[in-house]
């Protein structure tokens, strides 16, 4: 199965040097640092595309969306790359990482910005077959 992956548009179209002053990878970037692998499997993209998100992002909404994809990627990440013995292992591992951004993102999510409670999304993206550029 080849899932599609979601990736906003300003992150395709960023240089690798603007991706690189956003993306720090798994975990907060002046927080707790989590692997960026599960289980032998990378999601450093699902984790760079997060952190896109997060800094792009102005709203509430954008910051469940934001989350939501970062779980979507990973769940893409995984079915595409796993078989039946590892898949379950990961998908644990892959939703505790999501309940983590979800209840302790907001801190990083809401740094210099305005707090806010709209509902609306306003990060652009579209879902991708993507594989030699994602995984």
């Amino acid at each position: 199965m080849n899932m599609l992956k979601y990736i906003p548009v300003s992150y395709t179209n960023a240089t690798p040097e603007e991706r690189a002053k956003i993306c720090n990878g798994c975990g907060a970037k002046d927080g707790i640092k989590v692997p960026s692998t599960m289980y032998g499997l990378s999601i450093e993209k699902a984790c760079q595309i997060h952190d896109w998100m997060f800094e792009e992002g102005t709203t509430l909404g954008d910051f469940w969306f934001a989350n939501l994809m970062f779980f979507w990627n990973l769940t893409v990440i995984i079915v595409n790359k796993s078989n039946w013995l590892t898949m379950p292992f990961r998908m644990s591992r892959a939703l505790k990482y999501f309940l983590a951004v979800a209840l302790k993102g907001s801190k990083a999510y809401w740094a210099n910005k305005s707090e806010n409670e709209l509902m609306h999304i306003t990060i652009k993206g579209e879902f991708k077959n993507v594989q030699n550029n994602f995984d």
